[in-house]
């Protein structure tokens, strides 16, 4: 899926049509790095580390504006500098990561632009395909570890020094 990009070099503007595209195996590592970056944040933050715990405790019901106690809005905003100031720019990173468009120049483009990314880095890959194969092999692999645990391991004989 093509998006236009706007790419600013000193006093012009040039427009250039980018292929987004399905992802590869570099874009997926780098992506669970990025991810593995946001996780590391929650942890060595306790305002953010209470507020995701909180936020994941809640998924399976509906969140309402009238359950928020007190207590979540105190950690949403002791949690608030690194939301504001981490959060958003690693999921920029991530977003330029799965549409290969290099950062400097996914932050130069306009705020609809960046959605017309979104769309297309979630139109060409189905992410929930890429995620229950993955648990599938996985799962696979997980079974035949099992399977070769059954089987004692060869030992090689030692060799005597002549």
């Amino acid at each position: 899926m093509k998006v236009n990009l706007k790419i600013k070099e000193e006093n012009k503007v040039e427009t250039i049509q980018h292929e987004v595209e399905e992802l590869n195996l570099f874009q997926i590592t780098r992506a669970i790095k990025v991810v593995k970056d946001v996780m590391k944040l929650a942890q060595n933050d306790p305002h953010l580390k209470l507020l995701f715990e909180e936020i994941f405790a809640e998924q399976g019901a509906e969140i309402n504006a009238d359950d928020l106690d007190q207590g979540f809005v105190q950690k949403l905003l002791g949690a608030m500098d690194v939301l504001l100031a981490e959060i958003p720019e690693k999921a920029f990173e991530l977003l330029s990561v799965l549409s290969d468009v290099e950062y400097d120049v996914f932050m130069q483009q306009k705020p609809e632009d960046v959605f017309d990314i979104y769309d297309a880095v979630i139109q060409v890959n189905d992410i929930d395909k890429l995620i229950n194969r993955a648990k599938k092999s996985l799962a696979l692999t997980k079974s035949q570890v099992k399977v070769m645990n059954l089987f004692p391991k060869k030992t090689q004989p030692e060799q005597k020094q002549a």
